[in-house]
């Protein structure tokens, strides 16, 4: 396992437990379609929300914000991947796309330094309550 893959496994399971500590249920993990990945899928019932959340995990730099990756592009990946998830699990819950930064110590053997989470980071203009329109 390359020390990427394991830096962004480390970053994804402490997204988790935050999000767990947060009232969130992780419903799903690495969901893949042929349109992309989605990191994490969270559902918080007291907030009738589903979160479909990208994890960004970045070194302690001067690289900028770890949540810059996500650009335009890989959001719509995202939502295209979301869209895929909610044709085969339909939802009343209201639909958010997070963005989760984890910086970390170094690659190698990470310590958790800060943790961000970005509530509708991006929106699916084209979708409303549970319902998504593919674009």
């Amino acid at each position: 396992m390359t020390d990427k893959k394991k830096k962004g496994d480390f970053g994804e399971g402490k997204a988790c437990l935050y999000l767990e500590n947060k009232g969130y249920n992780i419903v799903a993990r690495n969901f893949s379609t042929k349109t992309g990945e989605i990191d994490i899928i969270a559902e918080h019932s007291e907030k009738e929300r589903l979160a479909f959340v990208e994890v960004k995990t970045r070194k302690l730099m001067g690289m900028g914000r770890p949540s810059d990756a996500v650009n335009k592009s890989k959001q719509h990946k995202i939502i295209k991947t979301a869209q895929v998830y909610l044709l085969r699990n339909p939802t009343e819950k209201y639909i958010g796309f997070d963005i989760i930064e984890v910086t970390v110590t170094d690659s190698i053997n990470p310590d958790v330094i800060e943790i961000n989470h970005f509530e509708d980071a991006f929106i699916d203009d084209s979708a409303s309550r549970g319902q998504v329109l593919f674009i």
